[in-house]
């Protein structure tokens, strides 16, 4: 049988505390009486403030006190005599003598022996059920399942005895317990307790807390009740804190660490009581009857929930709780406020102040232990869904929403912690490694961003198979990514670790049913402790210098950052702001080179070309400022402005000399992919008055491989407005005629890279013949650029070439010379074919 010693009434340890608690306080009142009736004689023969005080403090202590101890006559006599105080404070009245009838019963009432035992009052203290803490006990013997009983409701809860599981069948329905103790063995079999947890879930106690209590304590009884989906598992004799814990842990959830709880209160006795129950709940509390000390106190203690008495000698609780709330870091610590008085002022105020949590005395114990710790609790929930959304916000902001890798930001702060440890001698040195993948724009526009996004984050694990534990990888955003690699030890190694990113991205990639080949180019700055500068952006600016010189060489290569490269980031800087400053000052203008028929030597046309004559540097060649304004985004304002000048001198000659001159003008790949590029023509067209046929667009093959519907549609629409299309520097990209047959175009230009080594070099030659073969095949004219020689003009005609341009026929020229040499005079000829 069981070991009940020491068990069988109640928990000795809290008993004795609570009993002495008890004692003490009783013991007080003899005092405390002997206090209050000198004040109040002192009162009668004097009216003073302080003594009035003094007294109406006493009595507001004994209103909350007096019943938490089992005194509810002398707490209601307190509270009654207080309220008629504080009606004479209120009246300006000095009539005290009236209520000298209701000092002397009250003094009677603190005086009266109270010879009950404390033990017996503090288990009536703690044995009051919790509305709604029903426990079932399915337990055939009988002194055990009273034992249980008992001592279940000297804790607080209900119980109800079964004494088989046909008896529980016959449970009131409209009952739900919070949890079930079952022996094992029951009159319905040997497992039946186990039977029942197996078929539990599908019964009307399903999702109720089991316990299932054995005599047996070997392996295989246990095994058998883990798998009967059994969570607590008891064995006889039982003891009583294994009882309660298996309880608590089920229906209590108790935090692995213990709520904080401090209790303010002037009157010692009530808060000692209070603690009491607390710790006795695992609550860690701590009490303070001296307010001015309140705020010391929170800063060590850190307490999770603050109780204040709302009226104390020295300060109000209010006036305590805002000296809290005016500490930044206490802001949101939870007040409960506690009160003998039903002051509704001072509720709203509490409200005000605190929320919702004002409690009025006097007031269980029990209850309000239920009542803190369910507050403390939600306190809790609040600060750690508070702390997770912080920390997940935190790491949102610091890392890519595609790949999951840390970001710029990221990266940012991790380069300065890098620095800091290179400055105080922890590594000699790092390096930076920036990351871009080449022509990924055109990877995007033809297999769209759903699989360009794929790239990415396929590219960002191959990446991070490859570097050592020690390097952090970065996503900064777009196609870009970079590797911090720590304690690199010289050039040679920065050099291995570039080439086998570069060649680890030579093997394609898999996207869906596409197979994808990339190139990658890299930038690389290395920090030591010579390096001039001790903020990572400036290394980062660095390797984004050296980046560029790398996608500047020919892309898929790296790059290692030299200082010459700064003086030339400059530059561009410098030459970016000129152009700028060049389109609203109007520095641009055209020069007109001539397109000449092989056959006739007639001018056909000429095509329009760009020229900055800059007011400090002079004339700035093309090849240096039209890749930083594709660069920088100024492509766009620049083609616009060609193509609105070479249209307008459509007209201008059209009116001056009655001449119809078709003009070649070039359109970027950016230009050409605006959605409203083909209105912006017709509408230019339509201002200036002018037949498209005199207008023909230069776009190259890449610029209509980007996305080859949408460039048919946009041809399709030019051919409408009877605009012509050539394509530029043909031969350069993926040149095919499955793909050429597709493009509603009118010419090819052969790339003047082709054109200058022939007739010597036979591989040119070879490749000219088969786009004039490919041209013819289509329909197409075919116009030769860069043609300089009268060999190259001969070549050219033998293999049925339309058109000529280059130095041969003429450099390019200014509007008056060719007005001179082509418009005013009455020949067009070439003059030396």
């Amino acid at each position: 049988m069981m070991d009940r010693s020491g068990d069988k009434d109640m928990d000795g340890a809290l008993i004795n505390k609570l009993a002495q608690i008890q004692r003490h306080y009783r013991q007080s009142l003899g005092a405390r009486a002997d206090a209050l009736e000198k004040w109040w004689d002192e009162l009668l023969k004097k009216s003073d403030r302080q003594r009035l005080n003094d007294i109406c403090m006493t009595l507001h202590s004994l209103a909350g006190s007096g019943k938490t101890f089992g005194l509810p006559e002398l707490s209601a006599a307190a509270a009654e005599l207080n309220a008629y105080l504080q009606d004479l404070i209120r009246e300006g009245s000095i009539a005290f003598d009236k209520y000298n009838g209701r000092m002397d019963l009250l003094l009677q009432l603190m005086r009266r022996p109270h010879t009950g035992d404390a033990a017996s009052g503090a288990s009536e203290m703690e044995s009051h059920p919790r509305p709604g803490r029903l426990v079932y006990i399915v337990e055939d013997d009988q002194m055990l399942s009273q034992w249980m009983k008992t001592h279940i409701e000297q804790h607080g809860y209900s119980a109800r005895i079964f004494n088989s599981l046909t008896a529980l069948g016959q449970r009131p329905k409209e009952e739900t317990p919070l949890a079930i103790l079952m022996d094992v063995i029951l009159p319905e079999g040997e497992n039946a307790g186990l039977d029942f947890a197996i078929n539990q879930e599908s019964s009307e106690f399903s999702g109720v807390p089991l316990v299932v209590i054995s005599k047996r304590t070997d392996f295989d009884a246990r095994l058998q009740a883990v798998r009967a989906g059994v969570r607590h598992y008891l064995t006889k004799p039982l003891d009583s804190e294994s009882l309660l814990a298996s309880i608590e842990d089920m229906v209590e959830e108790k935090p692995a660490e213990p709520y904080r709880i401090l209790l303010v209160d002037d009157d010692e006795d009530v808060t000692a009581l209070y603690r009491a129950h607390l710790e006795a709940a695992g609550v860690e509390a701590r009490t303070l009857s001296d307010p001015k000390k309140a705020l010391q106190v929170i800063i060590e203690f850190k307490p999770e929930l603050i109780v204040l008495d709302l009226h104390m000698p020295e300060c109000s609780g209010l006036e305590v709780g805002q000296i809290i709330r005016q500490h930044v870091q206490f802001a949101n610590v939870p007040l409960v406020f506690l009160s003998a008085e039903s002051d509704s002022s001072a509720q709203l105020s509490a409200i005000e102040l605190a929320g919702d949590d004002f409690l009025m005395k006097p007031i269980d114990p029990e209850v309000l232990r239920i009542n803190l710790i369910a507050r403390a609790r939600r306190a809790r929930m609040v600060s750690m869904y508070v702390r997770s959304l912080i920390k997940e916000m935190s790491f949102k902001e610091q890392h890519d929403a595609l790949t999951g890798l840390p970001n710029r930001l990221h990266l940012e702060r991790r380069l300065e912690l890098a620095i800091r440890n290179v400055r105080y001698g922890v590594r000699d040195q790092f390096s930076l490694f920036l990351i871009d993948v080449d022509n990924f724009q055109h990877i995007n526009d033809a297999y769209g961003h759903e699989l360009g996004d794929q790239l990415i984050v396929d590219l960002s694990k191959r990446l991070e198979s490859l570097i050592p534990h020690s390097a952090v990888l970065c996503r900064p955003g777009g196609d870009e990514f970079a590797i911090l690699f720590k304690g690199v030890r010289d050039k040679k190694q920065v050099i291995q670790y570039a080439e086998r990113l570069l060649e680890a991205c030579e093997t394609p990639f898999n996207i869906g049913m596409d197979e994808i080949s990339i190139g990658l180019s890299i930038g690389v700055a290395t920090y030591s402790r010579e390096h001039k500068s001790n903020f990572g952006i400036e290394l980062y600016k660095e390797a984004d210098m050296a980046l560029f010189t790398a996608k500047k060489m020919g892309k898929n290569d790296f790059v290692i950052f030299e200082e010459h490269m700064a003086s030339e980031l400059k530059a561009q800087v410098s030459m970016t702001s000129d152009l700028r400053k060049a389109l609203v000052n109007r520095e641009f203008h055209l020069v007109y080179q001539p397109q000449v028929n092989l056959y006739n030597h007639r001018i056909f046309g000429a095509e329009v070309l760009l020229r900055w004559n800059h007011p400090v540097r002079g004339p700035v060649s093309p090849a240096e400022f039209i890749p930083v304004a594709e660069a920088h985004g100024l492509i766009d304002q620049l083609g616009e402005y060609v193509l609105r000048c070479a249209i307008k001198q459509i007209a201008d000659w059209k009116r001056q000399y009655g001449r119809a001159v078709r003009l070649a003008v070039n359109v970027s790949p950016r230009q050409f992919g605006r959605f409203d590029f083909v209105s912006q023509v017709g509408l230019l067209l339509e201002e200036f008055h002018v037949d498209g046929r005199l207008l023909e667009l230069e776009i190259t093959e890449s610029a209509l491989a980007k996305d080859i519907e949408t460039a048919v549609s946009k041809l399709m629409e030019l051919r409408c407005l009877g605009v012509g299309v050539a394509v530029d520097d043909f031969g350069t990209g993926f040149s095919n005629l499955a793909s050429l047959k597709r493009y509603p175009v009118d010419l090819l230009k052969i790339d003047r890279s082709f054109i200058r080594d022939i007739p010597h070099d036979q591989d040119n030659l070879a490749i000219v013949i088969a786009i004039v073969q490919m041209a013819k095949t289509l329909g197409l004219k075919i116009l030769a650029e860069g043609v300089e020689t009268i060999d190259q003009i001969r070549v050219m005609r033998q293999q049925g070439c339309d058109l000529i341009q280059g130095f041969y026929v003429a450099r390019p020229m200014p509007v008056e010379q060719f007005e001179e040499d082509y418009l005013s005079g009455s020949g067009q000829e070439s003059g030396a074919l």
